[in-house]
């Protein structure tokens, strides 16, 4: 294996850090947003229609099995291929740290949706696990510097 060349190794290190960020940002807004609903669900229970908090469970699994999609497709060998011979090293890393953003964001939607599910019926433990599933796949989105620098090498013109 080759060293990472210095020219692309700064801009790798800032993008890497940029997504780590908002993985782990959504990581502690779901612990928080979980105490807030296990503290508070009594409190926050708003009575509404029963036909919303099971669109919202249909919502969480459209969006959890969609997160797994985006970002298998996004990280295909032969499309991130494409985007290095296309755009270079930093298209690659861009594109790399987008996903990565998007995966978090569609993790902490459905962190979100989960604890509207705790003010539509009011037991917290519907935001527990819609919260799990908001974990699993901000785990799963987890950029990991090795598998970054490992493709960046592999795709690299040198």
């Amino acid at each position: 294996m080759t060293p990472t060349p210095e020219g692309w190794s700064n801009e790798l290190s800032r993008r890497h850090r940029v997504a780590t960020m908002f993985v782990l940002g959504f990581l502690v807004l779901d612990v928080l947003l979980l105490a807030i609903a296990y503290l508070a669900a009594d409190r926050l229970y708003w009575p509404r229609d029963p036909s919303l908090a099971m669109a919202l469970w249909i919502a969480i699994l459209v969006f959890g099995l969609g997160a797994f999609v985006l970002r298998r497709t996004r990280f295909g060998a032969m499309r991130l291929k494409d985007i290095a011979a296309l755009k270079g090293m930093t298209g690659l890393l861009k594109t790399l740290q987008d996903t990565t953003v998007q995966i978090a964001c569609i993790g902490g939607a459905i962190g979100l949706m989960g604890f509207m599910l705790v003010i539509l019926s009011g037991d917290w433990t519907y935001t527990l696990r819609a919260i799990g599933v908001s974990m699993i796949v901000l785990i799963y989105g987890y950029p990991f510097r090795s598998a970054w620098e490992r493709v960046a090498r592999q795709l690299s013109p040198e």
